[in-house]
């Protein structure tokens, strides 16, 4: 693959004698990707694609890796026909995308650059391969609820990392324009039929998938998370008695191009902010067109309030979390 070579201000200090208001230099995206490409693949290397172990040591060291990604970045099937502000992605915070998105990959450590034609945005392309044998309750919610998703996740052999001006991601993207030679043994698996539900009990009594539930992301000595539980699905209800859900969840019935979904705790906990904003400002909730739907205050109100309440045990939460690290 031809490689471009872009120059991107930033990420490193400089100084130099007599000159404190120093630029710090441009530094080739070819560096950023090289150093981001070992990263991911000693954090995540080629593992059978049915091994748990590793999949899990891949999400704890992800957890711990600070990745030059903007606060909220956008994920998606590539779609190269549209551009970027048109291309069907949905909005992640960006502790989200790298916790519960990025672990389902296992990467090589092999990259290229490319370019966007439309806003010349660099693109680093890592080859990386879909992790499709994994227990249900690994995956962030049942890709298979559509076959044609299911199918490009397992198809893909690449994710494309869109840069900012910055030198930040701002949008990644799964695709199979890459190489399948280092693909190894790998085999199309049947997924369970999809029943409708986001959230499910397994066959023990557990709630899944377990990897969007606060247990994936606190400690259990965490003492928080039993008010933290309790003011979610406070909220949850809530929006549920809204329609909210009919909109922010993975089927996307209003076909929005940036779709935030709400249907699971921790989806709802990278999105509480986005939440209280836009229900302040009357932009939530809307109908199935995706048109402004006129509510009565006091419904307002109580939405507001429990999403307020829900982002300040949250608050809380992350607060005894930063001060006892796993």
């Amino acid at each position: 693959m031809k490689q471009i070579q872009f120059a991107l201000t930033g990420a490193v200090l400089f100084l130099a004698a007599g000159a404190v208001n120093a630029e710090p230099p441009a530094i080739p995206v070819a560096a950023r990707a090289d150093a981001l490409a070992k990263s991911l693949a000693t954090a995540c290397p080629l593992a059978a694609y049915n091994d748990e172990t590793a999949f899990e040591t891949c999400t704890r060291a992800l957890r711990a890796l600070t990745l030059p990604i903007e606060p909220a970045i956008a994920w998606g099937g590539d779609q190269p026909d549209k551009q970027i502000k048109k291309k069907g992605l949905t909005h992640f915070n960006s502790q989200v995308f790298q916790t519960m998105y990025l672990p389902l990959y296992a990467f090589t450590g092999r990259w290229s650059l490319d370019e966007d034609k439309r806003s010349h945005a660099p693109i680093i392309r890592m080859e990386a391969y879909f992790r499709n044998a994994l227990p249900p309750g690994d995956y962030p919610y049942p890709f298979w609820h559509s076959a044609d998703k299911w199918n490009a996740y397992e198809a893909s052999n690449e994710v494309r990392l869109y840069l900012d001006p910055k030198g930040l991601i701002f949008v990644a993207t799964r695709g199979a324009g890459g190489s399948d030679e280092r693909r190894g043994t790998y085999r199309h698996v049947t997924t369970p039929a999809f029943d409708g539900q986001w959230q499910w009990r397994d066959a023990n009594g557990a709630n899944q998938p377990h990897v969007s539930l606060f247990g994936a992301r606190y400690s259990p000595a965490n003492p928080n998370l039993a008010a933290l539980d309790q003011s979610y699905r406070s909220f949850a209800l809530r929006i549920r008695d809204e329609s909210c859900l009919n909109c922010h969840t993975p089927a996307n019935k209003a076909e929005a191009e940036r779709l935030v979904l709400l249907q699971t705790p921790r989806h709802a906990a990278g999105e509480i902010e986005n939440v209280i904003k836009a229900v302040k400002t009357g932009e939530m909730p809307q109908d199935d067109i995706g048109l402004r739907k006129d509510i009565p205050d006091d419904h307002r109100a109580a939405v507001l309030k429990s999403a307020v309440a829900f982002r300040d045990e949250l608050a809380r939460a992350d607060k005894w979390e930063a001060g006892h690290p796993r």
